[in-house]
């Protein structure tokens, strides 16, 4: 089998040179898009799709030159043939496979949400305002009626015979509330206590009762006070329906959003405009793919930025392909490229750039 590879390789890699002796060198176009196609300090291209290009075309002696485009400047060139191949990773898409091709994918992905990181100041506002939320409102009230029944309770078998720790008046109830709540939070004051029989008893219940319940309110009320409740309420891709994303005009994410009736959208030609329009407060949030998201964070060095951790529209990212493109030059490039995915050091390239 190992050898009946190799012969196929060596036929559709003679096949392939002598299709490019007869055409120019490829155009190999680019828009940065990290960790995936980035520079180094010295303008060199790295990333894992430069090094899945650059070995299929060192293995099959492909001749070609890098060209950098914006994103839609990119798509567009090879839909037109200005462009050969797609360096920078695309989402294939029934759309796109229309006016071009695309090689066998070697990545998927997710989009993901990106927003401005809370501040301590915000962090602060947020706890106080939960304090007057619905949910501890709720819980707080469930509570107090809870103590109120018994206290009225316990205040109904004393107020004859315990006079002088129940009051005989409708007063009398809240000297039933005041012991009800002490009981229950084991404070143990002692100036009150039951002394009839059925006293006794219904504070034998309250007592069990109040070692059940009390765990489950505290945790109630604490939930609607939590700061990791304040940073999770909207992580689910549903939390932003009415919520304004900015994300790249063009692509998959915008694609997914438009046809998931997520109108509030607003369109951008780069990341550096997208993260303009956060910092200003003109988007809620980015709305994009998630290992290019992942990357902004890992160099977030003032740590401006927070990363949802709700994932959605899954991607295939391939090389994309100019239909103008011999079958012949496709073909050795798709198998290339499945063959390069198969070395260690294609897995070893994703481990180093958090793409595992």
């Amino acid at each position: 089998m190992g050898i009946q590879k190799g012969i196929l390789f060596i036929f559709l890699s003679l096949s392939v040179l002598g299709g490019l002796l007869s055409r120019d060198t490829l155009m190999v176009g680019y828009h940065l898009e990290p960790p995936f196609v980035t520079l180094t300090g010295e303008n060199q291209l790295f990333g894992p799709s430069v090094w899945l290009w650059e070995n299929i075309a060192k293995d099959n002696n492909i001749p070609y030159k890098y060209k950098q485009f914006s994103f839609e400047g990119l798509l567009e060139g090879l839909q037109n043939g200005q462009v050969d191949l797609a360096l920078s990773p695309l989402t294939i898409t029934s759309d796109r496979s229309q006016v071009i091709n695309f090689t066998a994918h070697y990545y998927i992905a997710h989009s993901t949400l990106l927003q401005m990181e809370v501040t301590t100041l915000e962090r602060t506002f947020e706890f106080i305002k939960s304090f007057f939320s619905i949910n501890f409102i709720k819980a707080l009230g469930t509570l107090c009626l809870v103590i109120l029944i018994f206290g009225i309770l316990i205040w109904l078998f004393e107020r004859k015979n315990n006079i002088e720790e129940f009051d005989s008046s409708i007063r009398g109830i809240m000297d039933g509330f005041w012991w009800s709540a002490v009981t229950m939070t084991t404070v143990g004051y002692g100036d009150k206590s039951p002394r009839t029989l059925g006293g006794r008893i219904i504070s034998l219940i309250w007592m069990f009762t109040a070692i059940i319940i009390i765990s489950g309110f505290t945790a109630s009320i604490a939930s609607s006070l939590t700061i990791s409740n304040i940073d999770s309420k909207n992580n689910q891709i549903n939390d932003f329906k009415e919520s304004t994303l900015g994300t790249i005009a063009n692509s998959a994410t915008s694609e997914w959003l438009k046809n998931n009736f997520y109108s509030k959208q607003l369109n951008f030609g780069s990341m550096e405009e997208m993260i303009n329009a956060l910092e200003n407060d003109k988007i809620d949030a980015i709305a994009y793919d998630r290992p290019i998201l992942q990357s902004l964070i890992k160099n977030d060095s003032l740590q401006q930025y927070h990363l949802l951790h709700t994932k959605y529209n899954p991607q295939f990212y391939a090389f994309g392909m100019s239909k103008n493109l011999p079958d012949s030059t496709a073909e050795i490039i798709n198998y290339s490229m499945l063959y390069n995915q198969e070395k260690l050091d294609w897995k070893i390239i994703l481990s180093e750039n958090g793409l595992e």
